[in-house]
């Protein structure tokens, strides 16, 4: 059921209001004795808000956000907070945020509405000042010597951030489990082979839940007979494929193999790709490895009868939607600028614009797919992005009256449609409108080769 403005204006003042963030203040002793002009409420609204409205944010524009609620306090005040302890308190804000800003309306499409959620993966790495490198080692080699990596479970049906991880950035991507916590019965997971992980597939499979992956070069391919399969030989002169196997030489994990075979073009250009980057990590790829390029090639135990091959290719390209996230955190939301900062600022003001990034999308979700003149048109996180921010200050000051927010919400849907849109495209439609001419009448078949090929010049 869609959110009214006004049920909506309800939320974010249970979310902002005084006794919940106080008590929280007091839970992570940031703040210990009352009287304090700088309360919890107001440091968590002047940063959140701040945040909204900068993509960068000084100390004297936190200050003047605190303005805006008639408290008067210094740059060096806001500094003095800055601890531990303040870190605790907005983490634990972001975590009850993640549980408040709940969007229960998933997408109307029914080639995703066949699962639960539809989690997608991945992470990203901020640079870090290299006196944190004993905290926060990098990755080695020509990279930083301290950073930050920020891994995001994002379910995509729901437009919900389902779980945040900071690790160092030198822990790896692919010996990650942490995020099978939130994996439910019925949902999708796509990852790249940055997590290519058996065992963590295998996981996901007795949660009685689905996982779709590229194959990875080299993992051990048997038949539902457990014969060994030259994978190379199997595919040679298939255009299409699609057959039951056995995965992981240990494992013999059941599973599709779904694979397209590219244009010459396109897999000489993956080819030349694969080797510039095996060149830099010092290493030289197999024969069998490049030969294999010429193919697009999935894992999945999503059955035959809920996805064919060629929705296997298409729901692939739904996990770019966590790039286009992570560029919204960088670029948009400001998360590049923290690489100077020390930790303890840091990590609260991370926290502080994860709870913004989960009320935009709290707040753009009833209108993710536009109904009427705009119903062709899917929102776009960028625009949204810079819609909100011209409403950031505005909302901050009436939070406290349910009303005035109710009716700032209704000006802010107004600009979301008209405005935040994305840009439409004359030969190759959306990513939600090619997942909805998916499932209907008209066949994916006319955009299955482009699909394939711009999902084969990722990463290999």
């Amino acid at each position: 059921m869609t959110l009214t403005e006004k049920e909506q204006a309800m939320v974010i003042s249970t979310f902002f209001s005084e006794a919940e963030v106080t008590q929280v203040a007091y839970q992570t002793n940031f703040v210990q004795r009352s009287g304090s002009k700088l309360s919890g409420l107001i440091f968590l609204q002047a940063f959140v808000f701040a945040c909204l409205e900068h993509s960068r944010v000084s100390l004297s524009k936190i200050a003047q956000s605190c303005l805006d609620l008639g408290v008067v306090v210094s740059a060096q005040a806001i500094d003095q907070r800055l601890g531990l302890a303040s870190v605790a308190f907005v983490q634990q804000m972001f975590l009850q945020a993640m549980l408040i800003f709940v969007n229960r309306l998933a997408l109307p499409l029914p080639l995703i509405a066949q699962f639960s959620g539809l989690n997608l993966i991945d992470s990203s790495i901020i640079p870090l000042s290299d006196k944190l490198a004993p905290t926060y080692p990098g990755s080695g080699g020509n990279g930083p010597k301290a950073s930050l990596k920020v891994r995001l479970v994002f379910d995509f049906l729901y437009q919900a951030v389902r779980q945040l991880s900071l690790t160092p950035g030198r822990q790896s991507d692919k010996g990650s489990s942490d995020y099978l916590r939130v994996i439910q019965p019925g949902s999708l997971t796509i990852t790249d082979l940055g997590y290519f992980n058996l065992d963590n597939f295998a996981q996901i499979e007795r949660r009685s839940a689905y996982f779709l992956s590229r194959y990875q070069s080299g993992t051990s391919v048997f038949d539902p007979t457990g014969q060994a399969i030259d994978l190379l030989s199997r595919l040679a002169g298939q255009n299409v494929t699609d057959q039951a196997i056995l995965v992981g030489r240990d494992q013999r994990l059941p599973c599709r193999l779904v694979a397209f075979e590219l244009k010459q073009e396109i897999a000489d250009q993956r080819r030349r790709r694969a080797q510039q980057a095996a060149k830099r990590r010092g290493k030289t790829l197999r024969p069998t490895t490049l030969a294999l390029l010429t193919w697009s090639i999935y894992l999945t135990n999503v059955p035959e009868p809920m996805l064919t091959p060629a929705q296997v290719a298409l729901l692939y390209r739904v996990r770019w939607q966590i790039e286009l996230v992570f560029k919204l955190c960088k670029s948009y939301c400001g998360l590049r600028s923290l690489a100077h900062l020390r930790a303890e600022r840091l990590l609260t003001e991370l926290y502080a614009r994860m709870i913004g990034l989960l009320l935009l999308f709290f707040l753009m979700a009833p209108l993710r797919l536009p109904t009427g003149a705009e119903a062709k048109q899917e929102l776009s996180l960028v625009q949204a992005r810079l819609i909100g921010q011209r409403f950031a200050r505005d909302l901050h000051q009436c939070l406290a009256k349910p009303a005035q927010v109710a009716k700032l919400l209704t000006e802010f849907r107004t600009h979301l449609v008209r405005f935040g849109g994305k840009n439409k495209r004359k030969s190759k439609p959306n990513l939600c409108r090619a997942l909805a001419l998916s499932f209907g009448l008209v066949e994916v078949q006319f955009s299955l080769e482009q699909e394939v090929e711009v999902l084969a010049l990722s990463p290999v």
